[in-house]
């Protein structure tokens, strides 16, 4: 049996011995010497009394147990599993210095972060001296799947299960006399689930020492109990079923077998396997552990090398082989951390560690190792790095001090919003950022944190290494060890220097409006878009008749106010004010109190994010419409005289006319001065129209064409023939001078021409004239500015026509030869217009032009 048992345990890693139940140690592995050096004993020795009298309890009660054993630098796990028929125990030993070392690093981490970890992520609950619900934060709700207002009010014992309101009450007591606690509450949720939490309570006085209420915080430990009440079972099971087994060993062979089974479910419980690998013939041996760390099926044999680089992350794949490559040619040990794929497509984290098996020939031949499944550990680190990550990350300055001011901790925030640099700070005294007028402060508030107090969003004032003065809100909040003992100080301070200045602009910058909206300058309202005016000064008032009685009653109405005629106005304003927040200033007139109009110019702004209402500036225009009222009257009077004038200058020029013509007696030189003649009337007809117009600019073109034809047919006196005029003229088509009097010309040629050329050797015809408008789009630029760019203008078409002889074909409209034509071409150029000629049943002439 004895050399089964070594020929088993001689290749493992770890600590195997054999003990009798007198303490006489019976065997032991290399890997054991660490164990008996400590333990001061060799094979065949008799162990210290305090290690034999365990054996004797483990045997007696026939129930395994385990301890921590430090040898040198190393920790070790001790198992101790009774032999009840050999009246021996098997003592297993596993190596856990590096998990020790790690939890303790995490344990000073966890302490350093745990004030903003429990800010971030714990529920809060605070009661009032009556055990009355008095706030719960959004984790605390979100935990229990209650809102705020659900619970506030109420005992926490209203969410507590049955089994633990008699406890819950018994631990609000405790807070009344000053005693704080931690411990586990089940809560029920509101779909009715369980809530397993931590408890922190904590009770709370006042300045008086008056007891006021405790503050709670929760810590989710729901899937942790689950965990607990699953592996108790699984160990309840797992000591059931070594306890059967034991008992139904009758040879060493067997019982040798039940502790390679016992040492397989001690792996299981810390997650460690043990492998071994014949590098020659690349075969391997792997751990019941093995197989469930990597989700192997443990009936196939252990993995072949390239196999096994299958399991590994990809990202991992090459790192792991070179390291274990590295490991064979340096003949040194491998220690390195890597992630593994499972065939469910999880991913999980494991640490490595091998040693290197030589020949007689100092060739390597075996490998043997173990591997961990670090993942949670990996997780835990990782949302400590993310922690950390923040910290170092914020703008705020986030730094720790000990309770004698020291600065123990200090992020890039405090660094940009202090000045000082980590290793300019660290080791010196917090006091260090105190202007001189505030020195003291500092120690005053940790002396209050000592009391069990908190400094939130205090603002205050600090020094900047470069001597400026800067505006800070300071949260400081106390840091416990794992005693719950106070150790250190977390303090976190934004710099509100601009956010300062910012408020105190505002203030000045209210001041003056203010002092504006008083001054009687302009009036001033402010407005809702449903009508109501719910402030006006004292000059708004004035201009619209009304008291301040009146808008204090509520009986002032900016809508009801305003005329009909300008509700399109109002709402061109509103939609602009709801597109940009303003809107562009605008005419419009006022009914006043009395029932009279006052014209004003109106300008708008809100100031709401849902722009429903803002401020109104009125400025009375009364005496400005007056004065260009009476400036108007007097251009109008100025126009009519220049338009008079102007009529008896051209009909005098047509008197010269008629009596220059008398001195001749050449027919062309007679027509030429006939010509001339009805050009001028064409001319002085426009201008006697427009004086006397109603003081309008515009003139009724279509009248006008009626008295220039009528004159024409009067000069070419056609008594002899019968020709008729028809006229299709549209109604209301008023035309300024710039537009009437080259079309009024253009006319009167073509009319003429008609009158002179189309009907020789005929007695009848007619002549035609039609104008009528089309619409056409936008405007295009003008070539000499921007002034009507965008204006909507109205297309005009005027045809001239007749049912004569015709137009000569060798007469080219683009090259015309003749006074008239040229005059006829020049003038339709003028008004942008286009000229087109039909030759067709007589001679069309079709003119396309804008107003």
């Amino acid at each position: 049996m004895k050399a089964k048992m070594e020929q088993f345990s001689a290749a493992n890693p770890n600590p195997v011995l054999r003990v009798e139940k007198d303490g006489t140690l019976l065997y032991s592995n290399e890997a054991g010497e660490p164990l008996l050096h400590e333990w001061g004993v060799r094979v065949g020795k008799k162990l210290p009394s305090c290690i034999g009298d365990l054996v004797k309890r483990v045997i007696c009660r026939n129930s395994p147990e385990t301890m921590e054993v430090k040898a040198g630098k190393r920790v070790y796990l001790v198992s101790f599993h009774p032999l009840p028929e050999d009246e021996s125990v098997n003592i297993y030993g596993f190596d856990i210095s590096d998990r020790k070392g790690l939890e303790e690093k995490l344990r000073e981490s966890e302490e350093k972060y745990r004030n903003i970890i429990e800010i971030a992520n714990e529920g809060i609950w605070i009661l009032d001296a009556e055990a009355r619900t008095a706030y719960v934060n959004e984790k605390m709700t979100e935990m229990l799947g209650y809102s705020q207002d659900e619970m506030v009010g109420r005992s926490p014992c209203n969410f507590a299960d049955e089994e633990f309101k008699a406890i819950l009450k018994l631990n609000l007591e405790k807070r009344k006399q000053g005693i704080n606690q931690v411990y586990e509450l089940k809560l029920i949720c509101k779909n009715g689930s369980l809530l397993w939490a931590l408890i922190s309570a904590k009770a709370i006085f006042n300045k008086d020492g008056k007891f006021t209420g405790s503050l709670g915080v929760l810590t989710n430990i729901t899937e942790r109990k689950e965990a607990e009440e699953a592996l108790k079972k699984a160990r309840d099971s797992l000591e059931e079923k070594i306890k059967e087994r034991t008992i139904q060993l009758e040879k060493a062979y067997e019982s040798l077998k039940e502790s390679e089974q016992s040492f397989a479910e001690a792996q299981k419980m810390v997650h460690v396997g043990n492998w071994d690998w014949d590098v020659a013939n690349d075969k391997a041996y792997w751990s019941e552990e093995m197989y469930r760390i990597f989700g192997r099926n443990p009936g196939e044999s252990a993995p072949a090398y390239n196999e096994y680089l299958n399991y590994t992350h990809p990202d991992d794949r090459d790192y792991v082989d070179n390291a274990l490559k590295e490991s064979l040619s340096r003949r040194k040990p491998c220690n390195i951390d890597y992630r593994i794929f499972l065939a469910n497509g999880e991913i999980r984290t494991i640490h490595m560690q091998s040693r290197i098996i030589f020949d007689e020939e100092n060739t390597p031949i075996r490998i043997k190792g173990i591997v961990q499944d670090i993942t949670e550990r990996k997780k835990a680190e990782e949302k400590i790095q993310i922690l950390v990550n923040a910290v170092e990350s914020s703008n705020d300055a986030i730094l720790t001090e000990s309770l004698e001011g020291i600065v123990t901790t200090w992020n890039k925030g405090a660094e940009q919003v202090y000045g000082y640099s980590a290793e300019e700070i660290l080791g010196k005294n917090i006091s260090i950022v105190e202007p001189d007028n505030l020195k003291g402060e500092i120690k005053r508030f940790s002396e209050k944190i000592k009391r069990g107090k908190k400094i939130q969003s205090y603002e205050t004032l600090r020094l900047k290494k470069d001597g400026t003065i800067i505006n800070v809100s300071v949260t400081l909040s106390p840091i416990f060890d794992v005693s719950g003992e106070l150790m250190a100080i977390s303090a976190i301070a934004r710099d509100i220097t601009e956010q300062k200045r910012a408020e105190e602009t505002l203030r000045e910058s209210e001041a003056r409006l203010r002092r504006f909206y008083e001054s009687g300058l302009f009036g001033m309202h402010y407005y809702k878009l449903n009508g109501s005016i719910t402030g006006a000064n004292d000059k708004f008032l004035e201009i619209i008749g009304y008291t301040r009685e009146d808008l204090q009653a509520g009986r002032i109405n900016w809508d009801k106010m305003t005329p009909p005629e300008y509700r399109l106005l109002d709402e061109h304003a509103i939609a602009e004010l709801k597109a940009t927040g303003v809107a562009t200033p605008f005419e419009k007139e006022y009914i006043r109190k009395d029932g009279s109009r006052v014209p004003i110019i109106l300008g708008v702004a809100t100031f709401d994010q849902e722009r429903n209402e803002g401020i109104a500036f009125v400025l009375d225009v009364t005496e400005k419409k007056k004065a260009e009222e009476a400036l108007a009257r007097s251009e109008e009077a100025r126009k009519k005289e220049i338009h008079h004038r102007i009529k008896n200058n051209l009909q005098v020029i047509s008197s010269l006319l008629d009596l220059q013509a008398e001195k001749f007696r050449d027919k062309e030189v007679l027509e030429a001065f006939k010509e001339s003649k009805n050009r001028v009337f064409s001319m002085s007809l426009i201008h006697e129209e427009l004086y006397k117009g109603e003081g309008t600019d515009k003139l009724d073109f279509s009248a006008y064409l009626q008295k220039v034809a009528k004159n024409l047919f009067q000069t070419y006196s056609l008594s002899s023939k019968s020709i008729r005029l028809c006229m299709d003229l549209e109604e209301n088509a008023f035309f300024n001078m710039d537009v009437a009097i080259p079309l009024g010309i253009v006319v009167n040629e073509l009319v003429s021409n008609s009158l002179k050329y189309a009907f020789h050797g005929r007695n009848e015809g007619e002549i035609r004239i039609k104008l009528y408008k089309e619409k056409i789009g936008k405007s295009k630029e003008s070539r000499t500015g921007n002034k009507n760019q965008g204006l909507k203008k109205t297309g005009f078409i005027l045809k001239v026509s007749d049912d004569g002889i015709g137009i000569p074909e060798s007469f080219d409209l683009e090259n015309p030869d003749t006074l008239g034509m040229q005059l006829i071409t020049t003038l339709i150029e003028q008004l942008d217009g286009e000229l087109e000629l039909n030759r067709k049943n007589g001679t069309k002439f079709t003119i396309k032009f804008a107003v």
